[in-house]
């Protein structure tokens, strides 16, 4: 079972996370950028599933569907869903660009858009943990 204090742990990872972000992208790593936006979104979906159900499920339900069943049942007020998924396709390519087939065609404003609304998706998740009583 996952404590509280471990999901406030892992909050902080999330606030690291996104500085990386800027860090790489000040220093036009797009790439790395990218990644670390995706880790953010895949740590922040997982808070939000524990918190959601109140323990850490084991199952092989996607991110993305998650995101989206989320949406559905109105924890969320937007459906991050297609975000995640083109975040997870492009994180592939910028951890193993050229060893994969799928395209390089991402720009620095998609990761900027990325980073957009991964930090849309923190405040809405930062909201569930203040109610919960995890974060203050």
């Amino acid at each position: 079972m996952i404590k509280k204090e471990e999901l406030k742990q892992n909050w902080e990872k999330i606030n690291s996370q996104l500085k990386e972000v800027e860090r790489f992208l000040e220093e036009k790593k797009l790439d790395e950028a990218l990644y670390f936006i995706w880790l953010a979104a895949e740590n922040l979906a997982n808070n939000l599933k524990v918190v959601i159900n109140g323990f850490y499920l084991k199952d092989h339900k996607s991110k993305t569907d998650l995101l989206k069943d989320y949406f559905v049942m109105s924890k969320l007020r937007k459906d991050y869903s297609k975000t995640f998924e083109k975040l997870s396709k492009y994180r592939i390519v910028a951890e193993f660009h050229p060893y994969t087939s799928i395209p390089k065609d991402y720009t620095k404003e998609d990761v900027l858009n990325f980073l957009k609304e991964v930090r849309e998706l923190k405040k809405e998740v930062e909201k569930i943990l203040i109610k919960k009583r995890i974060l203050k």
